[in-house]
């Protein structure tokens, strides 16, 4: 894994991005950037330091992630469907997935979909039925975002990263010919979340890294930036399953939270547009807190148990 084409770009590449952008464009940007780098957090963190604005970061991030999760997506932008009114823990799935005529049948209504207003592809988690337990048996369909029977609603714009679109999502009797194997939790809701937090870090670190660089922030503080970057790539290429991989996400994740602390008073510094926008988006890092907190305890205790 040659880190040096991903440190040319974060240490020499130039620092000016548009002011503001459209999701196609930002979108065209992210693939001329991103088709440069084979490994997808290099492809996320240099795609990251390119983007407009933190929102687009976090985008770069996600896109990379869905396409580790599925390398069969296509060029356009994709979307993970998995909330629904109930939430998005198995149980609450209702949307389901039906055999008929060689193919799949999907309805339901998926409620906050990132992405959901702009994507070619969307990735449908629905109940295929139920195990002999009476547990859902969830599966993933690609589907067609231009499909017969699939209706987008955009949502208002969120308080932070208002630059990011969502929508919910309306199925009624979709086909689909493309069920991805395996278990639709255990094999892909459940490591999205890892693989996302990996993937979206790494990106808006390289964010940040642009933003030091164009503000003269000291060399140290660029350092830090890129080192959080480093540590992220061998986690990209490990599972997403293992309890190791967690305790190391969750030692970048507090490593990164020192540094944004760090990086507060050198914001005076920054372009107050860019200054604005950090301080109304980065709440971002918080989401999800609680259900990481319960990943970190969960794979401390399975190492636990293995050494024991």
């Amino acid at each position: 894994m040659d880190c040096e084409p991903l440190l040319q770009h974060l240490l020499t590449a130039p620092t000016k991005a548009p002011q503001t952008e459209t999701t196609a464009e930002f979108w065209a940007r992210h693939r001329e950037t991103a088709r440069l780098f084979h490994e997808p957090v290099d492809a996320a963190a240099a795609a990251g330091f390119d983007a407009s604005c933190v929102g687009h970061a976090f985008g770069s991030g996600y896109q990379v992630a869905l396409r580790v999760l599925d390398p069969q997506l296509g060029e356009g932008l994709a979307a993970m469907c998995v909330t629904e009114a109930g939430g998005g823990h198995p149980r609450a799935i209702t949307t389901t997935i039906t055999p008929a005529d060689g193919g799949w049948v999907i309805s339901g209504t998926k409620t906050f979909v990132t992405f959901g207003t702009d994507a070619s592809e969307l990735l449908v988690v629905g109940s295929a039925g139920t195990t002999p337990d009476g547990r859902p048996r969830l599966r993933v369909a690609r589907v067609c975002a231009n499909e017969p029977g699939v209706t987008v609603t955009p949502r208002p714009p969120l308080p932070m990263v208002p630059e990011l679109p969502h929508g919910e999502v309306q199925l009624h009797e979709v086909r689909s010919t493309e069920l991805l194997d395996g278990d639709g939790y255990s094999r892909y809701v459940k490591p999205f979340r890892t693989i996302e937090d990996i993937h979206v870090t790494a990106a808006l670190l390289g964010w940040l890294l642009r933003v030091a660089r164009e503000s003269g922030w000291p060399h140290d503080i660029q350092q830090q930036l890129l080192a959080s970057i480093l540590m992220l790539r061998p986690l990209g290429s490990a599972s997403p399953a293992s309890p190791v991989v967690h305790i190391g996400l969750g030692g970048a994740l507090a490593a990164m939270a020192q540094l944004v602390e760090t990086l507060e008073p050198l914001w005076a510094d920054a372009d107050p547009d860019l200054a604005a926008m950090w301080h109304r988006d980065k709440a971002l890092l918080g989401i999800a807190g609680r259900a990481r907190a319960a990943r970190l305890d969960s794979a401390w205790a399975a190492i636990s148990t293995t050494g024991s």
